[in-house]
């Protein structure tokens, strides 16, 4: 151990290509001395990243600690199966069973508890190479087919597939091009289960797909794709991002469209074959691109409105109704109202209070049937009911508990574990979770931190990882992960930060760190570092901070605005270079959270945020590892790239600043079982090496 926690001398990184460019914004000339390493097809940027990578194996595989967490993280990772994605219908349930070391995700259905698994699709099967990953499942009102998609590599170019599951046979419906990555896939069944309506990529007039401006199609299974009609979209965003929801019996269809990541959406109902008719605008403040807190209760559409109130209202809207014109079902309250779920005869309201979960089952109209008794610091992961009556299961986790499905019993309000559940390895029993609010900086807000520690914790040298993501009002939430007990059990800590960015409070709090008051979210993980150090947990020569996507900028954010307070940081998939990111494909669906440079006032604060251009020469940066997909859809890699070559040109300190640009990989989405045990190693022996001296 202590081997690992002796830094070595300054490491010998690969020259950087360095082909200085610059721009001109609004009168002010910005430098960009690697804009080269931004073509990813260059030789000379291949040659430079493959030996960063190569250096970064070497560097990680060579500490002492990397065989025995490796070994460890693995066998951790095999302990138990994982299912997730449940759906019902008909009695029957459908949903993705993970068991390692398979490489993907397989998708399985039985007749309820009771029934045998049956396999329906099993990417290994299907592929002579490496197997694609399962992406989304929607299973039809009778419960008779599943459609799903599949994409390889990380890719995230989904194609949509349709399964009979009586039979288990592959049906000939294959739509390529359904969307994924900027454009996430949104479908949803007619009520007779024959068709159903789905996103469709426009294609170029080079026979090539476009990343964006996707619209709605409608599919007759049986049909050639070529055939599928247009319902809706054109004309709209070409950041347009769909949600789709139908009511049980398909006589209405609700679209859900985000002009963008993390903005609220316009909603449109279509009733019959009548016209779409929009009943809320952004302003309402329900949903976003990556959810949609909506549910048919019978013809009436429950949405949770954040516009009507901060942390959510649900408001109901009938036929001939706007959301304006509605009625409020269930009001405003000190709980956020995260998400809405139709059960027979009513609707349950899945609560977050910081982070924690919580629901409440409401009758049809409103009325308060019960509150569900689910433990403290959990997460609510799975509500799936039976449309037809029968079987409501819900399912959650937490730091140490290991994800379960639950029978719920309305008529006395109480939970039976099914057998159908992961098991956690013995040496959870030791582990203790605490639950913290602390002061931020400015003095306004507390910020919830919950701390996971072993028994054998050493006060201010406690090697202590801090993760955060704080963006588009995403929920930090408790989650098991059987991996962490590999640090856990070496005398580490990891803490969970819920700052501002996020939505664990509501709008308002996602407010708080969003365009010019970004680096409110980096002064928040600082309050938490700080609080980690004077509280029995890893000081700054013992802390390590990590996040990953919007969290990666995060990561360059502190770094580069606190470089004293942490010791190491971990960085996946990260937006650095905020200036150029909206060139990039996905770049325009980030300009709500991150701001346009085509804006002067905009500028003038991104150009003060964006990790890439505040770093200084002669700083003593932590010790940086950055990870990143050579075919990411999300976050274009030379992100990555460039701000390591700026890092190792100008950090003064002999710390390691490492890149590992991964083949075959993404934005993390689909990763296969050792992809992802490969993660977990390298992440904790990296952080091992630095914080445990």
């Amino acid at each position: 151990m202590l081997l690992g926690a002796t830094a070595p001398p300054r490491l010998a990184y690969p020259p950087a290509p360095a082909h200085p460019a610059s721009d001109s914004y609004f009168g002010t000339t910005v430098l960009d001395p690697y804009r080269s390493l931004e073509n990813a097809n260059d030789p000379q940027t291949r040659t430079w990243a493959t030996a960063e990578s190569d250096l970064a194996r070497r560097f990680i595989h060579a500490q002492p600690a990397y065989a025995p967490i490796r070994a460890r993280v693995e066998a951790l990772a095999k302990a138990s199966p994982s299912r997730s994605r449940l759906a019902i219908a008909n009695g029957r349930w459908v949903y993705l069973r993970r068991t390692p070391p398979a490489p993907q995700a397989v998708l399985v259905a039985r007749s309820g508890e009771g029934g045998a698994e049956r396999v329906l699709y099993d990417p290994a099967a299907s592929a002579t190479g490496a197997p694609p990953a399962i992406g989304s499942v929607y299973l039809s009102p009778d419960g008779a087919r599943v459609a799903f998609t599949t994409q390889q590599g990380g890719s995230e170019d989904e194609t949509l597939h349709v399964v009979d599951v009586a039979s288990g046979s592959m049906m000939a419906d294959t739509l390529p091009h359904a969307g994924g990555g900027t454009t996430p896939v949104a479908l949803a069944w007619d009520g007779d289960g024959k068709g159903f309506t789905h996103t469709e990529l426009p294609r170029n007039a080079d026979g090539t797909y476009a990343t964006n401006a996707i619209v709605l199609v409608h599919h007759v299974l049986g049909t050639d794709p070529a055939s599928d009609t247009y319902v809706f979209g054109r004309g709209l965003s070409p950041k347009a991002e769909y949600h789709l929801l139908a009511s049980r019996d398909g006589s209405a269809l609700a679209v859900l469209v985000a002009d963008g990541d993390g903005v609220a959406t316009s909603v449109y109902v279509r009733r019959g074959n009548g016209a779409f008719v929009q009943v809320a605008t952004p302003a309402v403040g329900i949903g976003n691109s990556a959810s949609a807190p909506v549910a048919f209760v019978g013809n009436v559409l429950a949405v949770v409105a954040n516009g009507k109130a901060p942390r959510g209202a649900v408001i109901g809207i009938g036929p001939g109704q706007t959301v304006d014109t509605g009625t409020t079902l269930v009001p405003a309250g000190d709980l956020v109202i995260d998400d809405v779920v139709a059960l027979p005869g009513g609707f349950a309201a899945v609560d977050v209070n910081g982070g924690d979960s919580g629901m409440r089952v409401f009758g049809a109209d409103g009325t308060l049937r019960a509150t569900v008794p689910v433990p403290e610091v959990s997460t609510i992961d799975t509500v799936a009911a039976d449309p037809n009556g029968g079987d409501l299961i819900l399912g959650y986790e937490g730091y140490t508990a290991p994800q379960r499905w639950y029978r719920y019993d309305a008529a006395h309000n109480a939970l039976a574990a099914t057998s159908i559940g992961e098991t956690a390895p013995g040496g959870f029993a030791q582990v203790r979770v605490r639950r913290v609010l602390v002061p931020s900086l400015d003095g306004t807000v507390k910020i919830p931190l919950e701390v996971v520690s072993g028994a054998n914790t050493s006060g201010a040298r406690t090697p202590t990882i801090l993760g955060a993501y704080g963006a588009y009002g995403t929920i930090t939430r408790p989650r098991y992960n059987a991996t962490s007990l590999a640090w856990l059990e070496r005398g580490g800590a990891i803490a969970s930060a819920m700052i501002r960015g996020g939505g664990e409070y509501g709008a308002q709090w996602h407010d708080a760190a969003r365009l010019a008051t970004k680096t409110v979210s980096a002064d928040d993980l600082a309050a938490c570092a700080k609080w980690l150090g004077t509280n029995g947990y890893g000081d700054s020569r013992h802390l390590g901070i990590a996040g990953g996507s919007a969290g990666g900028f995060l990561m360059g954010l502190a770094l580069t605005r606190n470089p004293e307070l942490y010791r190491a940081v971990v960085s996946s998939v990260g937006i650095y270079d905020l200036l150029r990111v909206e060139l990039t494909p996905n770049g325009a669906f980030n300009t709500p959270e991150f701001g346009t440079v085509t804006d002067p006032a905009q500028f003038a604060w991104m150009i003060k945020q964006s990790p890439y251009h505040n770093v200084h020469r002669g700083t003593a940066y932590p010790a940086v590892l950055m990870t990143t997909g050579e075919n990411d859809p999300r976050v274009d890699p030379a992100n990555s790239r460039k701000m390591i070559a700026e890092l190792q040109a100008d950090s003064s300190s002999e710390y390691p600043i490492l890149l590992l640009q991964k083949s075959g990989e993404g934005h993390g989405i689909g990763n296969s079982f050792q992809q992802t045990v490969d993660a977990a190693a390298e992440r904790f022996t990296f952080f091992w090496s630095q914080l445990s001296g």
